[in-house]
């Protein structure tokens, strides 16, 4: 074999991420990625030890930014300035700080008020794919499901949904140094400034400006702060939860006696998300840099040097979940990483699981023999998000 690197993903001999990280860890939890010039770590205990150390720092935009030719940096600079501010790619105090402008609106009261919500976009949804006893779970049902929810929490106005429509990651797009979401992004920017004097002085009535109104009060967020993390929660709360609920259809149409399980018993619903996020995350890994040296799986990195946290290696430890190749909608997986851990542990998870739960419930209760219309899946040509570009399905109404 040669030299170990995630960048074996683009190999076909390796298209199954999954078969990668077992290679990978046969040489150790930890390992240097001479390719991508990365630590790349793969033990579950590994990765929940370094998402606590603070000697790492997932500030790693304008580092990247600065070492791009000039004229890229000139077109990437919309791009730059949003993800720049964004609480993700911050570190504290100054993490803290963004995550407070939006973490009191993501309440359990608030999740629960979003429900009714949730179920009826299912519902409408199912009701225009079920009687024709076929649909793409993308394009018909998780991407439309999505894209409504967040448009009403971020407080996207009716005469811009359609900006929200194929949303595409914008850190895929940054790293890959594309242009082709600027468009957009400047496009939402001005939406967004529309509304900027009515957030200010409390007037609005959208859900964003209502939960981060308490927080403007005598506080000295920029407009492009508020912009930045109102961009978070599209990009965050669309796409990945998007591919999660692509990637929970396939898991259980390959796993016929889970989806047994989980139609005769709803009541696994939860649980059941939490493993699918376990056993197929939409996001693979995670970047830091060292900010000092650090010890860690017998590895000594270095401060200066970039480490990649492999969540969805760490998800699959057999060190850590017994048969983690097999799918068990009846496994405790709480303590799965696809929501990160520590400080950057994903706000919006509450309500990613609770449209998964829904999502997967109700298209199990409304539909039978539930098959693959397609012999081969079309996945998204990345090393670190597993996205399905389409999954045309099939199935029979139930009565």
């Amino acid at each position: 074999m040669r030299s170990p690197s995630l960048l074996r993903l683009f190999d076909s001999e390796w298209s199954d991420p999954y078969e990668l990280y077992r290679a990978l860890r046969e040489a150790g939890p930890v390992q240097w990625d001479s390719w991508m010039r990365t630590w790349i770590v793969l033990g579950h205990a590994e990765i929940t030890t370094l998402s606590k150390d603070s000697r790492l720092s997932g500030a790693r935009i304008d580092s990247f930014y600065e070492q791009l030719p000039g004229a890229t940096k000139v077109g990437l600079a919309p791009l730059r300035d949003a993800l720049a501010d964004m609480m993700l790619f911050n570190e504290p105090p100054r993490h803290g700080e963004l995550r407070r402008l939006i973490r009191p609106g993501l309440t359990p009261r608030f999740i629960r008020e979003m429900r009714p919500v949730v179920e009826a976009t299912v519902n409408d949804l199912l009701d225009r794919a079920v009687p024709g006893g076929r649909m793409d779970v993308i394009h018909d049902f998780s991407e439309p499901l999505t894209r409504g929810v967040i448009r009403q929490l971020a407080g996207v106005d009716e005469r811009h949904s359609h900006l929200l429509e194929n949303w595409q990651g914008l850190l895929h797009e940054f790293f890959t140094q594309s242009q082709v979401e600027i468009p957009r992004i400047n496009a939402l920017r001005d939406s967004f400034a529309e509304g900027e004097r009515a957030r200010r002085d409390g007037t609005a009535t959208d859900l964003f400006s209502r939960m981060i109104s308490g927080q403007l009060e005598g506080a000295d967020y920029s407009e492009n702060e508020i912009f930045a993390n109102f961009l978070l929660l599209i990009d965050a709360g669309q796409a990945t939860t998007t591919h999660l609920i692509g990637n929970a259809v396939l898991a259980l149409i390959n796993s016929p006696d889970q989806l047994r399980i989980l139609r005769e018993d709803p009541a696994l619903g939860v649980g059941a998300a939490h493993e699918f996020l376990r056993f197929d995350s939409p996001v693979q890994f995670t970047s830091r840099v060292a900010l000092a040296d650090i010890e860690v799986g017998g590895q000594r990195i270095k401060a200066g040097e970039s480490v990649a946290l492999v969540l969805g290696a760490g998800n699959r430890d057999p060190l850590h979940y017994p048969d983690p190749d097999r799918l068990d909608v009846r496994r405790r997986a709480h303590d799965h990483l696809s929501f990160g851990y520590g400080i950057h542990y994903c706000l919006g998870a509450a309500l990613a699981v609770m449209e998964t739960e829904i999502a997967i419930a109700t298209l199990l209760r409304r539909t039978e023999d539930l098959q693959v219309a397609t012999p081969e899946q079309d996945w998204l040509d990345s090393a670190n998000f597993r996205f399905l570009r389409s999954l045309p399905i099939r199935f029979t109404p139930a009565h």
